[in-house]
């Protein structure tokens, strides 16, 4: 099968291409960083250097089988008209090429479309979502998958919960910057579920590689949750991350409403600088160390056939150390 990557400089996009293209598929990887795209070459990967914003790649689709589109503006910070222009511009257009040539598409999302629902625990595809988004980022995905489901209704959207791994350059990494920097409070003490430790789900990278290559070999329309299937206590693993990097592990309390009101002050400051620099706390940040999350997978079992190949015991232990020799 020929497949076309997108976002396959970033990360999760260069796992998948390498890997379907290492189990036999045909791969032509898009995207805008061309030393990146060197590796993916000698990957056995066909690099095709793109920015897909405002281009015209309706050609380029026809001739793939099948499209598993990653690439999006994965950010807690920015502005609205670049959110909404790479994410959901951006997937829209993408979904009526693949449509139009008849072609198959795995969409990557996220359940960060699930923030602001109230609910944190075995979150479900059916639950209601909107009219309000506790981030920019999230409020472009949703309207992203929208975008989808009209233009393509036949695509599989996948929604990965807190993707990790070898190569990762979002969670631990900026994690492991603010331990070495001692900067990081401690919010496990009065979290803002009015518990002590909080428990989420994440997704190992080669997990949501896998979820895609099930979506492409056994096609499923539709909404899907990806998680490890393993809730995993932040805090601890904190503490964890701290030890591998010899450096003090967080002591120093903080109250995390307090910490998110602060966070929201200091975004509005931000936000009247002329070129809006990313605040050094933000809301979201401060919600995804205190709010933990945990999805149900009996659709993503039930129809794709998806079983986690990744355990968080040893793809924690892997991630943590592609952390210290950062």
């Amino acid at each position: 099968m020929r497949v076309l990557v997108t976002g396959a400089t970033g990360f999760l996009g260069g796992v998948v291409a390498r890997e379907l293209a290492a189990s036999g598929h045909e791969v032509w990887g898009v995207g805008r960083d061309p030393v990146r795209g060197q590796a993916l070459q000698q990957s056995g990967v066909r690099f095709v250097p793109l920015d897909l914003r405002g281009a015209v790649f309706s050609s380029l689709i026809a001739e793939a089988h099948a499209v598993v589109h990653s690439a999006a503006r994965s950010t807690l910070w920015g502005r609205w008209a670049d959110f909404y222009a790479d994410n959901v511009e951006v997937s829209a257009a993408v979904a009526r090429a693949c449509a139009g040539a008849g072609v198959r598409l795995v969409h990557i999302s996220t359940p960060s479309v699930y923030n602001a629902t109230g609910q944190t625990q075995n979150i479900s595809e059916s639950t209601a979502i909107g009219p309000h988004f506790d981030s920019l980022y999230a409020h472009s995905k949703y309207l992203a998958e929208l975008e989808v489901q009209a233009a393509h209704p036949e695509a599989t959207i996948l929604r990965p919960r807190g993707i990790y791994g070898p190569g990762d350059t979002s969670i631990l990494p900026r994690l492991a910057l603010a331990l070495r920097a001692g900067r990081l409070p401690r919010l496990d003490g009065a979290n803002a579920d009015g518990g002590g430790e909080v428990h989420t789900e994440l997704t190992h990278v080669r997990n949501v590689s896998h979820a895609v290559a099930l979506a492409l070999a056994r096609p499923a329309p539709g909404l899907f949750n990806i998680t490890d299937g393993v809730t995993i206590p932040i805090w601890a693993t904190l503490d964890r991350l701290a030890d591998a990097l010899s450096v003090p592990r967080p002591t120093r309390q903080a109250n995390p409403r307090t910490l998110e009101t602060v966070a929201r002050v200091l975004e509005r400051l931000y936000a009247l600088h002329p070129r809006r620099p990313e605040p050094p706390l933000t809301a979201s940040g401060v919600r995804l160390l205190t709010r933990g999350m945990t999805l149900d997978l009996t659709r993503a079992r039930e129809r794709l056939g998806y079983v986690p190949v990744v355990h968080p015991d040893q793809g924690l232990e892997e991630a943590i150390q592609a952390a210290v020799n950062v």
